[in-house]
């Protein structure tokens, strides 16, 4: 069995507008086999479990992309002016 993929959304949430904070959480998984696929859709309890497990590690990720970004804006030695020089 292999996992295919692993989506965890609000519920309600297609991909745009904003998102309603006040929904829950579900993750929804596809696995594959020699047999088929089947997507399964976990919990409430368990999507929480598992955002849980994987919180520390998101925000860490965010905060290095965050950091690499101020740096590279800050390596910048000199802007261009109005006039292109």
């Amino acid at each position: 069995m292999i996992v295919r993929s692993i989506n965890i959304a609000r519920d309600g949430d297609y991909g745009y507008g904003a998102v309603d904070a006040s929904k829950p959480f579900r993750c929804k998984i596809k696995v594959g086999g020699v047999n088929g696929e089947i997507e399964l859709l976990l919990s409430t309890e368990m999507s929480q479990q598992i955002l849980a497990l994987i919180a520390d590690e998101v925000a860490a990720a965010g905060r290095a992309t965050a950091q690499a970004m101020v740096a590279e804006v800050f390596n910048v030695t000199a802007l261009p002016g109005p006039e292109g020089s």
